[in-house]
């Protein structure tokens, strides 16, 4: 066992050396991406692969409608006062409140399954890593599997496609082949691929019953701020994310919504929540100097009137 894959797992270190052994670096390349790869200097190295299984049974402790009420002396509350339940976000939850637990599950098993793909590109003397790609699929009601997968790349000219200034550092990205090249050429480099994400709840009190099951044509206002407080809260994350990895700039290209319900442990009714979460890659700018300038290439300007 090399340096180089030491400490990759026993599959991950067959398919190293096996790639090295047959000297052919494959890719996930389509015929317009590995054109546009190399026009940006970057050539494939090899498919990269990472995955973990999580358990993600438990998701925390306490009714919505219940805890914070508990927490600020108002847990007397009595149905007839009618009091609107407030939203609560995985983030100001409390450690066990909440889905804050569930976040955090989430959040280590989506970075551990990319950072196990990251070594193994890294371990195939890769420089960065394109069109990276993180799903979860269900293996057994409360286990999930995270996977990784995208196109390790090396750079075959530093002055359109740098390499990294740290030794054994990997840039990644979740930006297609084309538009990683475009970025590039723009004089911008793919830095890390980041998440962010929220879970919001709040207990379907009077009011939200009411808006939900009425036949009036109006809005469902409690539905409106669950889901803008797990959407805010989940771009406050990924930005708080891409300022923690020394990102200029932060491109979000990923963003998806989930509404889901569960029975209310503490008292009547039913808890809903909303799963936001955002994608994206940090960029940084990079000063190059692209071609070399010819004096003896003069562009003759003719005039259209005549002299």
């Amino acid at each position: 066992m090399s340096d180089a894959t030491r400490g990759l797992p026993e599959a991950a270190r067959k398919r190293v050396e096996q790639q090295r052994l047959s000297g052919v670096s494959s890719s996930l390349f389509s015929a317009p991406a590995a054109a546009a790869a190399k026009s940006a200097g970057l050539a494939p190295v090899g498919e990269v692969f990472g995955c973990l299984v999580m358990n993600l049974g438990w998701a925390g402790t306490g009714c919505n409608w219940y805890v914070p009420y508990q927490a600020t002396g108002f847990a007397n509350y009595v149905y007839g006062s009618q009091p609107v339940s407030p939203v609560i976000t995985s983030a100001r939850g409390g450690r066990y409140s909440g889905f804050t637990p569930y976040v955090k599950a989430f959040e280590a098993a989506w970075n551990g399954a990319l950072s196990r793909m990251l070594a193994e590109a890294r371990a195939l003397g890769a420089e960065g890593v394109v069109g990276i790609r993180i799903e979860r699929s269900l293996l057994q009601n409360q286990a999930w599997e995270f996977t990784a997968m995208g196109t390790a790349v090396r750079s075959t000219d530093v002055m359109l496609a740098p390499r990294p200034t740290t030794a054994g550092e990997v840039w990644s990205t979740n930006f297609s082949t084309e538009d990683a090249a475009s970025a590039i050429l723009s004089g911008f480099m793919p830095r890390e691929v980041v998440l962010g994400m929220s879970v919001a709840t709040k207990h379907e009190d009077w009011q939200l019953r009411q808006q939900r099951t009425g036949w009036l044509n109006q809005e469902v206002v409690g539905m409106s701020q669950l889901i803008q407080a797990a959407r805010n809260e989940a771009r406050t994350r990924i930005q708080a994310h891409a300022t923690h990895t020394g990102g200029a700039h932060l491109v979000i290209n990923e963003m998806e919504l989930r509404e889901f319900e569960t029975e209310c442990g503490a008292q009547e009714g039913r808890d809903l929540h909303a799963e936001a979460s955002f994608v994206g890659t940090t960029l940084v700018p990079v000063a190059r100097f692209r071609g070399r300038p010819e004096s003896s290439r003069v562009l003759t300007v003719i005039p259209l009137r005549d002299l």
